[in-house]
């Protein structure tokens, strides 16, 4: 038989968790999802790229980043506790949604490319196209999303 006192203990603690999850300190660790749409668009989007910084050259970019012109700033400096270098950028003006969607791909693109040289494709298939069931169009969609989003 479960412990009572236990029993309440917990069920107090998930309470306090559960508030303080929603407690923001201002520039304390507070993810772009919950600021205000202006504030969150004008947040460096950050990859980490496992070079040392003085092989990432932030006036020579990638294909991806620079295809983004003047329209974004770039910087580049060393990764926390030496793991390689951040490469981080941001639109100059208020971007839409769907511009940092395309800034995120570029990206992680970029990141593929200075770290392989490639960027790792899904599409085409090298056994061929997918299936058009309702599952297949499913998957389509989700991957397709999740260029722009950085999750699958």
């Amino acid at each position: 038989m479960a412990n009572p006192l236990l029993s309440r203990a917990a069920d107090v603690g998930g309470a306090l968790l559960g508030r303080l999850q929603d407690l923001r300190l201002p520039g304390v660790g507070t993810a772009s999802a919950k600021d205000d749409p202006a504030r969150a668009a004008r947040r460096w989007r950050v990859v980490t790229v496992l070079l040392p910084a003085d092989r990432v050259d932030p006036g020579d970019l990638p294909a991806p980043l620079a295809a983004l012109g003047d329209r974004i700033e770039v910087r580049v400096t060393p990764a926390p506790a030496d793991k390689g270098t951040e490469v981080a950028a941001r639109y100059r003006t208020a971007p839409s949604e769907e511009d940092i969607g395309r800034l995120r791909a570029a990206l992680r693109a970029s990141k593929q490319l200075l770290e392989t040289g490639e960027v790792l494709r899904m599409d085409p298939r090298p056994h061929g196209e997918r299936a058009q069931t309702p599952a297949g169009r499913l998957l389509d969609g989700v991957v397709a999303n999740a260029k722009k989003e950085g999750v699958l």
